[in-house]
């Protein structure tokens, strides 16, 4: 006999939250996928015929930029966003979760607030043209924005999670409700 479903089966957000997870951990796996074939062929090609791929190497940033912007949002959801547990080990489970609640709501406002300022500078030097690649700023410079937004959306879903169950614990999504 099995026991209690997943959270995630049962609440229709916390569904939602582990399909977009997946989603975009797909996408993030094949990004960098693309930058490590663009790396080595850009070593390849620079150390072995003496030539590059114009933008290669800026292109590579740009993706990683992209893949940090959207890998901290999926490890808030994952419950592995950076922390110092040796305290929090300490306290008794009532306490952690109060304070993980605390921390996730400190996230998103800090990313709310990024989220906000970032788009309003987007819009001031977003605009300006890449030298090499000759395409707006704004393509790469909005992977923050976006970024921030999923950090947001995984807080208010990981503290949905609290208040679904009780017992509950957001950094552990195969724990029964």
């Amino acid at each position: 006999m099995t026991g209690p479903a997943p959270a995630y089966q049962v609440h229709p957000v916390l569904f939602l939250e582990k399909l977009l997870m997946r989603i975009l951990t797909w996408i993030l796996t094949v990004v960098f996928a693309l930058i490590f074939i663009l790396v080595v062929t850009l070593v390849i090609m620079r150390y072995g015929f003496n030539t590059t791929i114009v933008g290669g190497s800026e292109a590579t940033v740009m993706m990683f930029i992209y893949t940090t912007a959207l890998g901290a949002a999926v490890d808030i959801a994952r419950g592995k966003h950076i922390r110092i547990d040796a305290f929090i080990d300490a306290l008794s489970p009532k306490v952690k979760r109060f304070l993980e609640g605390v921390n996730l709501v400190l996230m998103a406002i800090l990313n709310g607030g990024l989220l906000f300022f970032s788009m309003k500078w987007i819009s001031v030097v977003g605009n300006s043209e890449d030298p090499i690649l000759h395409v707006p700023e704004g393509i790469f410079e909005i992977a923050i924005p976006i970024g921030c937004f999923f950090a947001v959306l995984f807080c208010l879903t990981r503290l949905v999670a609290m208040f679904v169950s009780p017992t509950v614990d957001p950094s552990n999504e195969n724990q029964a409700v």
